[in-house]
């Protein structure tokens, strides 16, 4: 198992390069004001779903799912090493951007609050953990070209939603207030379904992946 999680990290490491610049540039836009860094908190979403789309590629293209089949931690260990990678991706993005908050924060390039910043990042690991939920079977499924157009689909539609959500606000529109016991339980409930999606579209890919032919 640690084995299959290892060669996912291997995979990458022609990508971390890009990866890491791709943070700073956001980071440099944020500090100059081009950017809020609540756009870093997005970050997590991006990175938590294209990295494991990357580590699919690249087992489609070095034909590896049907080798490690064949492996002791067969089909199962295969789809529970992506999913355990996937968590650590995420925890990792949230992690990353949390400390480049904090850089920018002691650099005095940020307008909003650090705490709010740090808080959001949360929610933001919650959501990447809910989209892979739906990407990582499709990905196990239909492999990486195939699932691609639904993953990124996905992505660019909860980003539309929260810019339009933004954009509405800065414009001095008013929105709808929801009831106070929902603001309450909102936290608690994006953890529940964030866990408990995560948890059943792990189900789901154990008894897709048992039954796909290669």
């Amino acid at each position: 198992m640690t084995g299959l999680i290892y060669k996912d990290f291997l995979a990458l490491k022609g990508h971390l390069t890009t990866y890491l610049v791709f943070f700073l540039v956001y980071g440099g836009l944020c500090l100059s004001g081009v950017f809020t860094a609540s756009v870093l908190c997005g970050m997590v979403v991006l990175m938590s779903l294209i990295t494991p789309m990357t580590t699919v590629t690249s087992d489609d293209v070095s034909r590896w799912n049907r080798f490690a089949i064949a492996t002791p931690a067969c089909r199962r260990g295969v789809v529970t090493g992506k999913y355990l990678f996937t968590l650590l991706v995420t925890l990792a993005s949230t992690v990353f951007v949390s400390l480049l908050l904090v850089v920018l924060a002691l650099a005095g390039g940020l307008e909003e609050s650090l705490s709010e910043l740090l808080l959001s990042a949360l929610p933001c690991a919650g959501i990447a953990l809910i989209m892979n939920a739906v990407a990582l079977p499709l990905l196990l499924k239909f492999g990486a070209e195939k699932a691609r157009m639904v993953s990124m689909a996905l992505f660019l539609l909860v980003f539309a939603g929260f810019a339009l959500l933004g954009l509405a606000a800065d414009r001095g529109l008013a929105l709808p207030a929801p009831p106070a016991w929902v603001l309450t339980a909102l936290p608690g409930l994006l953890a529940i379904l964030a866990v408990g999606g995560f948890a059943l579209s792990y189900c789901i890919a154990q008894a897709i992946y048992a039954r796909k032919e290669f």
